[in-house]
């Protein structure tokens, strides 16, 4: 049976968004405030609304042995059903014991990051430089090819590997984040909220080389969960696991995100206080020594 193609792919699942309600407005229509960042324009909009492109993760062109692939939906359904569970157990126990569920969130950051369109857009770079050869004969003996010269990958080629290698990595769980020490800081007001951007994962330190980043000392993760919370990666000890973030480190990490966001914010309530892009160093908000 084919897939159907061309559906709405969310790349921030609905069940992420909703994390980012006031509990006030939980009824409404439109209950995420959304700054669109080309315009600099605050909106309400609903989960369903934000963060979608049509056929996202669809494979492209018609080979029989594409439908046989576990669809992008069957891929992300264990976690995106879950998450929603796990974020109302940890804000029930006001974060507390949150290590119990620090695999799970791992997991979701890990899918989160390899379905945005900033992988997509990495990968695509990578793609540029591939290479494949076409089979153009099979010999009698079964054991020797004729293979035309390399040729670049096609777009199509490039995109298939792409969602390839998403789910390989999807597939590796936590992986290397598992390096790093964690910990959580919350927040108990809606006026004084964490943000997200179309790119909540964040990885910062003194090198754009993956490889080199996730072993530097210097490097910092952010995860935001929720309005509530958000998680802090480093290869350096922090002085406290848990915490309630201060106003000024709050303020700090909304403006980090406005600096990292290309497209849009999501938040609880409309703020006046990130309009303006700014770099913040990590270490100022979580206390890593």
């Amino acid at each position: 049976m084919a897939l159907q193609k061309g559906r709405r792919d969310h790349y921030l699942p609905q069940s992420y968004l909703r994390g980012f309600i006031d509990p006030a407005r939980v009824d409404e229509a439109q209950p995420i405030w959304q700054l669109d960042t080309r315009y600099q324009k605050w909106r309400m909009r609903s989960a369903k609304e934000i963060a979608h492109k049509p056929g996202f993760y669809d494979y492209e062109g018609e080979n029989p042995e594409l439908e046989e692939i576990e669809s992008a939906d069957d891929a992300f359904r264990e976690l995106e059903n879950e998450f929603q569970e796990v974020r109302s157990w940890l804000v029930y126990r006001g974060f507390r014991n949150w290590h119990k569920k620090l695999d799970f969130l791992l997991r979701c950051m890990q899918m989160l990051r390899v379905r945005s369109p900033l992988y997509f857009e990495q990968m695509n770079a990578q793609g540029q430089s591939l290479r494949a050869m076409v089979i153009q004969e099979v010999h009698p003996d079964n054991k020797t090819l004729t293979v035309s010269n390399p040729v670049p990958l096609t777009s199509p080629q490039i995109k298939n590997w792409t969602i390839t290698n998403m789910r390989e990595e999807m597939h590796k769980g936590p992986d290397w984040t598992w390096t790093f020490t964690w910990a959580l800081r919350y927040s108990d007001s809606v006026a004084n909220p964490f943000v997200a951007t179309e790119q909540p994962f964040i990885a910062e330190g003194p090198t754009e080389n993956m490889a080199e980043l996730v072993k530097h000392p210097d490097t910092h993760l952010f995860f935001p969960i929720c309005w509530q919370a958000c998680l802090f990666g480093s290869l350096r000890r922090f002085d406290k696991g848990t915490d309630q973030t201060r106003p000024h480190d709050m303020l700090f990490m909304r403006k980090k995100y406005r600096s990292y966001a290309s497209q849009f914010l999501v938040s609880p309530t409309k703020l006046d206080d990130i309009t303006e892009s700014e770099t913040i160093v990590a270490a100022n908000a979580v206390g890593a020594d």
